[in-house]
């Protein structure tokens, strides 16, 4: 955890912190962007994914669909879980700078079955 200037009051502010503590506004480091993609691969092509962002579920995807979400600014853990027979997990912690969109492909790895991550700023 960083402390960052609040982007309203400019007072000093954990960088994770959802409101700023001193003057109330929302993503005080600012906003950023998280978009998810699933890409299509012949094996698994039909298992649905979860996606969970920081514990929470967000977004269920089949082949080549994305989600897009605002996130404050910062370290936020990423697990997909893909709903086959063994159940494959996988996750990952991403930095999400301000005033940035990260995308995050996920395929389904053709060894493992697992999610595999990468990562780009957009």
């Amino acid at each position: 955890m960083a402390l960052i200037n609040c982007r309203e009051c400019t007072k000093q502010v954990a960088d994770s912190a959802p409101t700023c503590p001193h003057c109330g506004i929302r993503s005080p480091g600012g906003a950023a962007k998280l978009e998810v993609r699933r890409v299509k691969r012949l094996g698994g092509a039909i298992v649905p994914l979860v996606v969970m962002v920081d514990n929470e579920e967000m977004a269920r995807l089949t082949s080549n669909k994305s989600f897009n979400m605002t996130v404050s600014p910062g370290t936020h853990r990423i697990e997909c879980v893909f709903l086959q027979r063994p159940v494959a997990s996988a996750a990952q912690e991403f930095d999400v700078p301000a005033g940035k969109t990260l995308v995050i492909t996920v395929a389904m790895s053709r060894l493992t079955g697992k999610p595999q991550f990468s990562a780009e700023v957009a």
